[in-house]
């Protein structure tokens, strides 16, 4: 097909940055790439990136204390709505399970919508009620409320929570990871402990353990000098305590631990954990504790090997990490279930959480427990020079949001402000950042399994929680509240931007191909062909009417609101074409051009100045029906000695050396040369051809003398060149440099390939002044950055 009209003006548009002015004639076989002082967007931040949590499983190994464990209880908490709120309780669409009517009945409900919002009370029960829907009498689960209120509307918000943390918890007593005969003891825990719960190891009948991971070798060296700290009594017999590495990789101790609660601080050498030989070979240390002879309480458990040195609860390599990438913003999300106060605590001082439907009752389940604490996560973006992006819970209530701006910038003879204080902060957070970012949970509108009942996006709740903060004598303008919707759903985005009109940003997961078919590879059967339909696939649903970020992007003019992407990647999970070619494209130099690009578009484009990568760690998801597809980590390995990135990190990395000050206006001219792509761009309409898509995309930056810029060259298969132009002169006749190529375009850096494939290059241009001509390869990406002279 041919591109339409709206089409064509915005692919223009985005060749010449938005102006339509041309400079002197260029020569047909050039690119000449002309940098002006017209400012399209102001205070630009580097791409950011979804720090994660910090699972061993996933390839993380993030915080120096790999344990951080108590066995205190969980916070319950939900979000519901449905189709009634009447004088004596609320429907909601969510079936409400026996065992989350066992936690909830008793508890508080909290009314989020409507005439009655902010009415809180006691739920007295949960019974069945039948209302009509979808034209039939269906059964809904009904929340009775124990006083009469005013009718709501429907879908209104009910918060709904219940606090069991003096039943604490333990994991499953699944054999392998905790003994069966183990349990929870209630109200002995050692002197100033947090909580009410300790663990009880039972040896009495035979040996009984709990174990407690590290992280895997590959990631992170685990022979060395490790801290074992805790706290531990005898309950009954004359038990012994044994503490030592699985598989016998270091060092063991044997204890006799007395009635009387003790501190115990051991270290442990660690040097028999042998290095990975293979892709598929990797040693994990686990640290057991094993008891015989009697039971045992324990307690507190920190776990930690020697040698890190900066002065975040984060180490060494994770720290060096991010500063590779130097991300302008860190994420961290969260769904329900959690407290604010809750947030604030470091982990050994906090207890479980949920709102997950799928979770049951504790102390035997595993709940979510949060790996670093906001404050942990404020002086690592502190420390590494960037602005964070910390999801709080996705219900909380409007008290809570008020003491979440005291504890940001109340001064330190505040409650929250002394508690900030006593956490070793006593400046206020609001003086430090030049924004922090917060939302509301994460993805309330998602009705996948884990995200439902974790937050609430409609009427009056997201609204009256920004009001309240922004009602704060603690508020100030750099504290930026997001809301946040479906990427693909524009429809109900308009709702949301409506339901709360004082939100400073609106956010979405603008995620690239969604899905990949056996009958599209078969058209799609060459690498040029793939790639061509991969990198205009995004560009269609920026410009083509019918594309969902071309729909937000007018959404959000109208709103008057700026546009944030929390999430972005790849998202080839659907679909039943085999996981090599997901793959290929996934973590490729392709791949990663590709999402740098989008990132670097939505810039200039759409004015989103703060977006989030998704994610730092994870090197895997099990698709449905798919397999194993390499997403969505971008850090493969963080491990000084064997660091190894993906192209997507590497891209964004080299986009991070430019971003800075102002973006300002490129035009293009001359050879500007395009290529066509054939594929789904949208289901709806099938097959298509898009032609005219620009292979050359250019991004300049102006911050004081610096000027910088970025070229992607999307063309599958031909180097072009270009020439640079811009104002004035350079100050030295040189600009550093760095690029990003290969040979191929799946390169790759998998473990499976014995060294990286793609790398980001520095290098210097000498005799570097306006007029500058260069050759930029086929899928590659060039930055450069000079001063200019007054």
């Amino acid at each position: 097909m041919k591109l339409t009209r709206t089409c064509v003006v915005l692919l223009s548009a985005m060749l010449a940055g938005g102006s339509g002015r041309l400079s002197a004639q260029a020569p047909d076989d050039i690119t000449t790439i002309t940098i002006t002082d017209r400012v399209l967007v102001e205070d630009c931040i580097r791409l950011g990136i979804n720090l994660g949590g910090d699972t061993y499983y996933s390839g993380a190994a993030l915080v120096k204390k790999r344990t951080r464990q108590n066995f205190e209880g969980a916070s319950y908490r939900q979000c519901h709505f449905g189709p009634l709120q009447d004088e004596s309780g609320a429907a909601t669409w969510f079936r409400v399970s026996d065992v989350w009517k066992e936690i909830l009945v008793g508890g508080k409900y909290t009314i989020l919508s409507g005439p009655s919002k902010g009415t809180t009370g006691t739920i007295v029960d949960i019974t069945t009620k039948k209302l009509k829907h979808e034209g039939q009498l269906k059964d809904f689960s009904y929340f009775v409320f124990d006083k009469p209120v005013a009718p709501g509307p429907p879908n209104g918000g009910l918060l709904v929570e219940r606090m069991r943390l003096d039943e604490g918890e333990l994991r499953r007593l699944d054999g392998h990871w905790s003994s069966k005969d183990n349990g929870i003891a209630i109200g002995d825990v050692p002197p100033g402990s947090f909580g009410c719960a300790a663990a009880l190891l039972s040896g009495t009948r035979e040996k009984a353990h709990l174990r407690f991971s590290t992280h895997y070798q590959r990631y992170g060296q685990t022979n060395g000098r490790w801290n074992v700290h805790f706290w531990a009594k005898a309950k009954s017999g004359s038990p012994q305590l044994d503490v030592r590495s699985d598989r016998r990789y270091g060092e063991s101790e044997s204890l006799q631990p007395p009635t009387k609660w003790t501190k115990f601080e051991l270290t442990l050498n660690v040097d028999k954990v042998p290095e990975p030989q293979g892709a598929e070979d990797n040693a994990h240390l686990v640290f057991v504790f094993e008891v015989s002879g009697g039971q045992v309480l324990l307690d507190d458990v920190e776990i930690w090997m020697d040698d890190d040195a900066n002065p975040t609860v984060f180490r060494d390599d994770c720290v060096e990490m991010l500063k590779a990438l130097r991300p302008g913003v860190l994420r961290y999300l969260q769904m329900g279930g959690n407290t604010l106060e809750n947030c604030l605590r470091p982990p050994l001082r906090a207890h479980s959480f949920t709102s997950r439907r799928s979770h049951g009752r504790g102390p035997f389940e595993r709940h979510n427990r949060t790996p670093y604490s906001l404050p942990e996560m404020y002086e690592l973006c502190e420390h590494i020079g960037c602005e964070p992006w910390y999801c709080l819970p996705g219900t909380l209530n409007v008290q809570e949001i008020r003491d979440f701006m005291e504890y940001l910038g109340g001064p330190a003879d505040t409650r929250l402000g002394k508690m900030r204080a006593d956490l070793g902060h006593p400046k206020p957070w609001t003086d430090v950042f030049s924004h922090i970012h917060v939302e509301f949970g994460n993805e309330a509108w998602n009705n996948a399994g884990p995200y439902q009942v974790g937050g609430f996006n409609g009427s009056d709740y997201w609204k009256d929680l920004i009001a309240a903060a922004k009602q704060s004598p603690h508020y100030r303008p750099n504290v930026v509240f997001h809301t946040a919707g479906q990427a693909a759903y524009s429809g109900r985005n308009a709702n949301i931007v409506k339901n709360a009109p004082n939100a400073d940003r609106f956010g979405v997961a603008p995620y690239i191909i969604q899905s990949l078919s056996n009958e599209e590879l078969a058209a799609l059967d060459t690498d040029e062909k793939l790639f061509r339909w991969v990198f205009a696939w995004p560009i269609w649903r920026a410009t083509d009417p019918d594309g969902a970020m071309f729909q937000n992007h007018e959404i959000m003019q109208a709103g008057r609101i700026e546009l944030s992407v929390y999430e972005v990647n790849h998202h080839i999970t659907k679909g039943d074409a085999p996981p090599k070619r997901r793959n290929d494209i996934v973590t490729s130099i392709g791949g990663g051009l590709n999402v740098a690009n989008t990132m670097l578009q939505m810039l200039k484009d759409y004015g989103a100045r703060t977006q989030c990568l998704f994610s730092l760690i994870q090197h895997s998801y099990n698709a449905q029906g798919v397999g194993p597809v390499r997403l969505w980590g971008t850090a493969l390995n963080m491990r000084k000695d064997g660091t190894r990135y993906r192209p997507t990190f590497l891209a964004c990395a080299l986009a991070n050396k430019v971003i800075r000050g102002e973006l300002v206006e490129t035009v293009h001219e001359g050879a500007n040369p395009t290529f066509s792509a054939t594929g789904i761009f949208s289901k709806r309409r099938g097959v298509e051809t898009l032609e005219n898509v620009p292979a050359l995309h250019s991004y300049a930056f102006s911050s004081g003398s610096m000027r910088g810029l970025i070229v992607v060259n999307l063309d599958v298969t031909t180097s072009h060149d270009i020439l640079v132009r811009f104002p004035g002169q350079a100050a030295e006749g040189t600009a550093q440099s760095w690029l990003l190529t290969a040979d191929r375009i799946t390169a790759n850096n998998e473990f499976e390939t014995p060294e990286p494939e793609v790398t980001l290059t520095e290098g210097e241009v000498t005799d570097f002044n306006s007029g500058h001509r260069l050759t930029i390869r086929p899928f590659s990406m060039l930055a450069l950055v000079w001063q200019v002279r007054p």
